[in-house]
């Protein structure tokens, strides 16, 4: 099935029950891929290099069909796994592994709706916006401490700090024509 627009999101996280260290969001427009490969292509994420078995993880999608004056349909698929005990060299393994994984699923898509690009100020809204979603903070406490602009890749990072005392970062176009394609994370506070 064709959908009109899929949004792919992998969380790393603890424990399920905890939130996210660290969240990739994908979302693409006239998506192609039947549901079934989706997530055979996401669980294969969850197969770390040296592995003898996959990590503790869950997958779950939703999809939905609107004909309420204009047609749409979406698609959304979701793998929480662990990340206890990736270390740095499995979580480089990992991020390079969603990386391949969503440059396949925008291959079998029109792209971004937002087209190959997006400025500046249009990115900050997003990390704001992704980061209120996926950690329950109003997007209007997160106060911008850093910001940098990569103007030739065409990325953007962002960190932000909040009144309790945690701290927020985003990376914006971290895949090429994907110019929204968002890996977001939280910093606990010490002390």
């Amino acid at each position: 099935m064709d959908y009109i627009s899929a949004t792919f999101i992998v969380k790393l996280t603890d424990h399920p029950t905890s939130a996210p260290d660290e969240v990739w969001i994908l979302s693409l427009d006239g998506f192609q891929m039947p549901s079934e490969d989706v997530i055979k292509e996401l669980l294969s994420l969850t197969h770390l290099p040296g592995g003898d078995y996959p990590v503790m993880s869950h997958i779950g999608s939703r999809q939905g069909i609107t004909n309420w004056g204009a047609s749409s349909s979406f698609v959304e698929f979701i793998l929480e796994m662990s990340s206890s005990g990736l270390g740095g060299v499995g979580t480089v393994a990992v991020a390079a592994a969603i990386k391949s994984r969503y440059a396949k699923f925008r291959d079998r898509s029109r792209g971004d709706h937002w087209g190959d690009m997006i400025s500046e100020e249009t990115a900050l809204e997003l990390a704001r916006m992704r980061i209120a979603a996926q950690y329950d903070v109003d997007r209007e406490s997160l106060r911008l401490s850093r910001s940098e602009t990569d103007a030739a890749s065409q990325r953007f990072e962002f960190t932000f700090n909040h009144p309790d005392g945690r701290s927020f970062g985003a990376e914006i176009g971290i895949l090429r024509r994907a110019p929204t394609c968002t890996r977001i994370w939280r910093q606990v506070a010490t002390g």
